[in-house]
């Protein structure tokens, strides 16, 4: 499990897989310097409108916006581009193909992550940790058994990789583990769908001490970790 380095964008390779690290308490920055909700179509103003918790409308805005920045740093777009649609399991999806464009969005108290990939698929969870003892008990007996630190990893990987199939939690457990690979990263065991499996690379990473970050790519690739290019602050006069 490796820190991500901070870059910028670079050209579009791709083999690439781009992992974007937004830290919740930037996203009014973000916003700032991008147009907040002026860039998002009136679909996602009326869903941010919507949601009830502070809380949440911060973190959809901070999402939609992140993976703008994303799905642009790589293909030289303008952020004003992306149009989404939305599947049965709440997954946000470019509504044009793009080439064969795919991007996954991700948020926990304190950070949201966006993984952008060119034809194959790609999925990312991230959570904050460690978890309390409640969540840890649950998550336990939902994993058959596992325990100590080894919930947090194998909730993320499990999560990560599920959302790159793009199918639910209750058609995905059975039969799925993750086993570290020798060149690094993990490989999925998945007795439901192993051809499928074979195909599917995972990597772990720890972009803060709070936080706990699985990608699952299609075929892997090399992992390009960025953050938005903030601006220095003006000194005071």
């Amino acid at each position: 499990m490796t820190s991500p380095p901070r870059t910028t964008a670079r050209l579009d390779d791709p083999r690439a897989v781009d992992l974007w690290t937004l830290p919740e308490h930037r996203v009014q920055e973000l916003a700032l310097s991008m147009g907040g909700l002026d860039l998002l179509t009136p679909d996602e103003r009326t869903r941010h409108r919507r949601l009830l918790r502070a809380a949440s409308r911060h973190r959809f805005l901070g999402g939609r916006l992140l993976c703008r920045l994303a799905l642009s740093a790589r293909t030289g777009l303008p952020p004003d581009t992306w149009r989404f649609t939305v599947t049965p399991h709440g997954r946000p999806e470019l509504a044009a193909d793009h080439d064969g464009l795919r991007f996954n969005l991700s948020h926990t108290d304190g950070l949201i992550v966006c993984v952008v990939t060119r034809g194959r698929g790609c999925g990312v969870d991230v959570e904050r940790v460690p978890f309390d003892e409640d969540k840890t008990r649950l998550l336990n007996a939902f994993l058959g058994g596992v325990s100590g630190a080894a919930v947090s990893e194998r909730w993320v990987l499990t999560e990560a990789y599920l959302k790159g199939l793009g199918v639910g939690m209750a058609k995905g457990l059975e039969g799925l583990g993750f086993r570290r690979r020798d060149a690094g990263g993990f490989s999925v065991t998945d007795h439901r769908r192993p051809a499928v499996a074979a195909r599917w690379h995972l990597a772990l990473l720890r972009p803060s001490p709070h936080h706990l970050v699985a990608v699952a790519t299609e075929d892997g690739g090399p992992l390009r970790c960025h953050e938005p290019a903030w601006t220095a602050p003006t000194p005071p006069t």
